[in-house]
């Protein structure tokens, strides 16, 4: 989540791989697997949402938005958005799995899964950073590009949720999830999988050559990543209200100083 966004050059290129584990499950070290299996840029949800441009979240906007009333043209954008990517990861590519499912038949999905215990407690800064009003974040978020889409996402990815597994955040929730990705995926294009299992079997999976014996499995952190994520969020924002507040009180200073001078 802290790492920088890939932006396709060849957006010819097609999903190959749908990495379906819940975040904090490993999502940038598959991603990163992912890049190098597959040779190709890789979208994970976290990078792209948090530190894409403005545009590109607002046409992220726009497709949630057409989610429910229009579906075809929610495929359409989807489908924009994820061109020229090798693979897809984290929250929001499990929510639209089904979707990308239609749009990638010959896509195969993995799995990885974590102890529910570790899980949970990895989890649960993120759960309560988000467990703010809705209003409170637009207001605080409002003056910053790409971050200013970021209550609208939540409200849909939210709902979303709710009607997939639930709200109720436990270690149970992680079941519910791995449950709901094996139920909806054909068996024949599903793998899952542990990181600790290395290289081998997911190359196995994907048809193409391992790393030599050498190359390590990739283990980034997704809490410190996300971590220093949030608090640039929180700073960025602080320091942009902060240049309002000082703007505007300028203002109302100088135009104290004009009326009393009359």
């Amino acid at each position: 989540m802290g790492g920088v966004p890939s932006v396709p050059q060849d957006r010819s290129r097609r999903i190959q791989v749908i990495a379906a584990g819940y975040s904090r499950t490993g999502t940038t070290s598959i991603s990163i697997a992912l890049a190098r299996l597959l040779d190709g840029p890789v979208f994970h949800g976290g990078n792209q949402i948090f530190q894409r441009e403005d545009a590109w979240m607002r046409e992220w906007c726009r497709m949630i938005d057409a989610d429910g009333r229009d579906p075809p043209a929610m495929l359409a954008r989807l489908r924009r958005i994820t061109a020229g990517y090798a693979a897809i990861a984290d929250a929001p590519a499990y929510l639209l799995l089904p979707e990308l499912l239609a749009l990638y038949p010959d896509a195969k999905v993995v799995l990885v899964t974590r102890d529910r215990a570790r899980w949970y407690r990895s989890m649960a800064p993120i759960m309560r950073s988000v467990a703010v009003p809705m209003r409170l974040l637009a207001v605080l978020l409002w003056p910053c590009p790409t971050w200013r889409w970021l209550p609208g996402y939540l409200v849909w990815a939210g709902k979303r949720e709710e009607k997939r597994i639930g709200l109720e955040f436990s270690p149970d929730m992680l079941d519910k999830h791995n449950d709901w990705v094996r139920r909806n995926v054909p068996p024949d294009r599903f793998f899952e999988m542990d990181l600790a299992e290395g290289w081998q079997p997911l190359a196995d999976f994907l048809g193409v050559p391992a790393p030599p014996d050498d190359v390590p499995f990739p283990r980034a952190n997704d809490a410190a990543e996300a971590d220093a994520v949030t608090r640039r969020v929180l700073r960025t924002a602080a320091l942009a209200w902060a240049g309002i507040l000082a703007a505007a009180a300028a203002a109302a200073w100088q135009a104290h100083r004009l009326w009393t001078a009359r």
